[in-house]
């Protein structure tokens, strides 16, 4: 029997969706039934290395599943530029359903943090914190209008603790909890995905200092993003997860291990680990006579289910 489109009918802006893990989301998302707005700065490939542009990307979608999308031209870090992307999107579909706030500027792994030039930095936060902030406040007001919506910002992580890459993407899981907290009661669901590691793309590929054994699949995070994109307010907002914590909290006990069978060691690890450091942080707030509550929403339904069963296989 074949299932049903899990998002059916949607409209999706994908930002950054030229190539990596933006254009493998777009695939995704349209195979999965949503209207796809292919969203980048390019409009012709500019570097061999990293192939691709949006309308590739939109000419790969009508390959794959017969349907248009609709590709446009945004530079994040240009108000102008953001308002007009938002415009030609509500005049040719009418709302905007979902965000997946992708668009980013890294620097190359092992970079010195001392050594990191000013002006990479200052283009890593104009991308990554004040256009995620931007096109996330431009989609906004359809969404309130609509009284729904949901929003997932990218976040991720560098071999170096403490980089200004990381700095930028932990600025936008903290911006992630206040807009969550303040569009809850509108409707519009807010969390943050970032991956457990490396996954193999064009972009990553380019850093000599990661080798073939530090890439996992993208498969476990494409399903992630469609996962929270499924999700209410009522259901899933707040949240700042990895791919595997999303699969674990959202997606069956068999899902998880298909997934767990696909991706390396590290992946499950990643799970021991995160339980591990929620344990730890129950007993702190315990001992301040404080409530640890795990689901900001306060949602018990099965999905606790997997939890419950990875801790007991976990200790």
């Amino acid at each position: 029997m074949q299932r049903e489109p899990r998002l059916a009918g949607k409209v999706a802006i994908v930002t950054g969706s030229s190539r990596g893990l933006g254009l493998y989301c777009a695939l995704a998302y349209a195979q999965e039934g949503a209207k796809v707005v292919v969203v980048g700065r390019n409009a012709r490939e500019t570097n061999l290395h990293m192939p691709g542009n949006v309308y590739l990307t939109a000419e790969a979608i009508k390959e794959l599943t017969g349907s248009p999308a609709l590709p446009i031209i945004c530079d994040v870090t240009d108000l102008g530029s953001v308002d007009s992307m938002v415009r030609k999107v509500l005049d040719r579909c009418g709302r905007i359903d979902l965000l997946l706030n992708n668009a980013a500027y890294v620097m190359p792994e092992g970079e010195a943090i001392t050594e990191v030039p000013l002006r990479l930095f200052e283009q890593m936060l104009q991308v990554n914190v004040l256009g995620a902030f931007s096109v996330l406040r431009a989609v906004l007001p359809a969404m309130q209008v609509q009284r729904s919506g949901n929003i997932i910002n990218v976040s991720g992580r560098s071999r170096t603790r403490g980089s200004p890459l990381e700095a930028t993407k932990m600025a936008i899981e903290a911006l992630t909890i206040g807009f969550a907290d303040e569009l809850r009661s509108q409707g519009v669901a807010v969390n943050c995905l970032r991956p457990v590691g490396f996954i193999d793309t064009p972009g990553v590929l380019l850093n000599s200092d990661v080798g073939p054994s530090d890439l996992t699949p993208p498969d476990s995070y494409v399903e992630a993003t469609i996962l929270m994109a499924m999700q209410t307010v009522g259901t899933y907002t707040g949240q700042v997860k990895t791919d595997a914590e999303v699969i674990r909290d959202l997606s069956g006990h068999t899902t998880l291990r298909r997934y767990e069978a696909m991706n390396p060691p590290a992946w499950r690890d990643s799970l021991v680990a995160a339980v591990v450091g929620a344990r730890h942080l129950e007993r702190q707030w315990a001992n301040q006579d404080c409530s640890f509550a795990g689901n900001e929403t306060g949602q018990q339904d099965s999905r606790s289910g997997n939890l419950d069963q990875f801790n007991r296989e976990a200790k």
